[in-house]
């Protein structure tokens, strides 16, 4: 399936002047955003083998790594755009002579690795100064609910397929003209060993080895575990370390780094000031479906639709989360609580204090439901409070400043398009 997303980075990168560096994680789709926003460019990749591909226009050329940056810089003496992919894999004694070019053409670096920025903006780099960096996330939940919206049968499955397609290696393996759920059930073994090839190319590109303790904890926190002293423990009585939960929480914090997990921030939780969890919506639902199946050593296992969508339905809140607060123009929180957990809250920046919590279902909320979440919210003194449902428009009961269902969503996700470009929320509390 070809399916055209287009994502707020696409503007970003177009009012970038100079000369340009994109990075993030492997598969969010830098070659194909800068393909796409930069047509008329020559592109150069650097393999794994260390020659250069340069195409130019349809035609393919295979030349070594100082052919290729003579050709660069000639480009670049003449005016033109040139798009050098896999940056992180061009030795550096190269670096001294691309910078001599440097301001003339337009000169668009992308690479896979963390690595590679630190060392382009090491004070002893050539490239120092030279390159405006744009980090390229996994696909904003807005920009994919708005390519999607005319394209499937409803708003809820706008808002269902949105939250896999974030992740943009994944767009080609389904369709969405079937059930999201038959279709996670019959691919889930395929989608389980792909994630598990990206991590260990995301790895291959920091020039890092995905050890055992490294894997064990990427599979701890797909289950749900995500208190650094609960994955210290589990890996202590396996003998896989030895230096506790302050070892586990420097990994846990390399592996946010390399773009694999996030740490979203909790509010009035006890003992813990951040949630980590997957940063792909699809890893997090797929690494939940292998570490209770065990899907990828045991392909046949039958995947049913219940677990695939417990699976969806905790991670659904997050994506909500981050797109609400961007909307409100507050700062993505939760909270897990005694009496019962809030799914999003949303502080202000600055003072920290929440300015609205909701309660996110996928399925239609019942008058109960809705008054007992209103109840919890407000009990925690949370100003305002509110009511998200992904299939139908919740009840309006006392006590709530909103109802949200997959429509308003839709109408959330269109304002943010068209007010970003503005450079502030789009909405106002």
């Amino acid at each position: 399936m070809i399916l055209n997303i287009d994502r707020r980075e696409e503007e970003e990168v177009k009012k970038l002047k100079g000369w340009i560096m994109v990075y993030g994680r492997r598969k969010t789709g830098k070659t194909y955003m800068l393909r796409k926003v930069f047509r008329e460019a020559q592109y150069f990749m650097i393999t794994r083998a260390g020659y250069v591909i340069h195409e130019e226009g349809g035609r393919y050329t295979y030349v070594n790594v100082k052919e290729a940056i003579s050709r660069v810089g000639s480009l670049l003496d003449n005016g033109e755009t040139v798009i050098i992919d896999e940056f992180q894999r061009l030795p550096e004694f190269l670096w001294e002579e691309l910078a001599l070019h440097h301001p003339k053409g337009k000169l668009i670096v992308s690479g896979s690795s963390l690595g590679m920025l630190s060392k382009v903006f090491d004070r002893r780099s050539p490239l120092l100064g030279l390159l405006s960096p744009l980090k390229l996330d996994i696909i904003s939940y807005q920009d994919t609910i708005m390519a999607l919206k005319n394209l499937v049968k409803t708003p809820r499955d706008a808002m269902m397929w949105g939250l896999i397609f974030r992740d943009p290696w994944v767009i080609p393996m389904l369709s969405i003209e079937a059930d999201i759920i038959t279709e996670i059930c019959g691919k889930a073994y395929y989608l389980a060993t792909s994630t598990h090839g990206l991590i260990g190319e995301v790895f291959e590109e920091e020039e890092r080895t995905l050890t055992r303790v490294y894997d064990a904890i990427l599979r701890l926190v797909g289950e749900g575990m995500w208190k650094p002293s609960e994955i210290a423990g589990v890996l202590a009585s396996n003998n896989m370390i030895t230096g506790g939960q302050a070892t586990v929480i420097g990994m846990l914090e390399r592996l946010v780094n390399m773009g694999l997990l996030e740490k979203i921030p909790l509010w009035k939780t006890r003992g813990a000031r951040f949630y980590f969890k997957h940063r792909s919506p699809i890893a997090s639902i797929i690494q939940y479906i292998d570490q209770k199946l065990n899907i990828t050593e045991n392909p046949n296992t039958n995947v049913g639709r219940e677990i695939v969508m417990t699976a969806i339905s905790r991670e659904i809140q997050f994506s909500l989360g981050e797109m609400l607060a961007e909307y409100i123009g507050g700062k993505r929180a939760y909270a897990i609580l005694p009496n019962g957990d809030i799914d999003i809250v949303v502080l202000d920046e600055r003072r920290r204090t929440p300015i609205i919590g909701y309660e996110v279902k996928i399925g239609e909320m019942e008058v109960s439901e809705a008054r007992k979440a209103i109840e919890r919210i407000h009990e925690q003194g949370i100003p305002r409070a509110g009511l998200i449902s992904v299939s139908a428009k919740p009840p309006k009961v006392p006590g709530s400043y909103e109802e949200i269902g997959p429509e308003e969503i839709i109408e959330i996700a269109s304002k943010m398009r068209f007010k970003r470009s503005l450079g502030k929320s789009a909405n106002s509390f």
